[in-house]
């Protein structure tokens, strides 16, 4: 039987309300503490009506991911078409980062434990969802390189999918320091804000082709 606009409307209600109960549990104790149970009980659903909306605790884990995922792209996008350069445009993307970061910490961090979860047991439509956004972001890294190559700004021997990937993982990492690195830090009187800026701007230099000038 087709779905009436009216019967797919709330159900999306549903779903978002679903979404919404989860996204809090999983901020509070991330993916491996929370069980399905306990965001049943917040929504005074019993589990097998959960399990209509979402046939996974990683499909559900994954629909939160992907709201921060959506944040980031569009915050990517913004940040890009605010630089003119290749290079500037690409090291824009780790300030875009950057941001999402400090603005949207609890999205950052399931995002960064997400990486670590395996996905088979997700609905395909989801995971199709988190895989088209993923590849965004990685997708504007690459054009802002070969925008960089094109306008003589970035190195043109550089592979333009291996050097995006790079930044993505080097940038990550540069965000997430351990409790080690923020007390030698501390230590040496320096920051984790001089730590972000410095390793931005040694990826920024490690990208850009130098001219006769330089």
């Amino acid at each position: 039987m087709v779905m009436t606009k009216r019967r797919k409307q709330e159900r999306q209600r549903k779903t978002d309300e679903i979404i919404d109960a989860a996204e809090k549990i999983f901020f509070q104790k991330g993916f491996n503490k929370t069980t399905m149970d306990e965001i049943a009980a917040e929504l005074e659903l019993t589990k097998p009506a959960l399990y209509r909306y979402f046939k996974s605790k990683e499909d559900l884990y994954f629909a939160v991911v992907l709201r921060g995922s959506e944040i980031l792209d569009k915050m990517m996008i913004d940040n890009v078409n605010s630089k003119q350069s290749g290079i500037d445009k690409t090291l824009a993307t780790g300030y875009a980062y950057w941001n999402f970061y400090e603005e949207y910490p609890n999205y950052s961090q399931l995002m960064t434990e997400a990486r670590n979860i395996n996905p088979e047991n997700m609905d395909l439509k989801s995971l199709d969802e988190l895989t088209k956004c993923g590849k965004n972001y990685l997708k504007i890294m690459c054009d802002v390189i070969d925008i960089g190559k094109k306008d003589d700004t970035i190195r043109e021997d550089l592979d333009t999918f291996l050097t995006a990937n790079f930044l993505v993982e080097s940038t990550v990492a540069v965000m997430r320091t351990s409790e080690t690195m923020n007390i030698a830090l501390k230590s040496m009187k320096k920051t984790k804000e001089d730590y972000i800026k410095h390793s931005l701007d040694l990826m920024k230099h490690s990208l850009k082709k130098m001219n006769k000038l330089d």
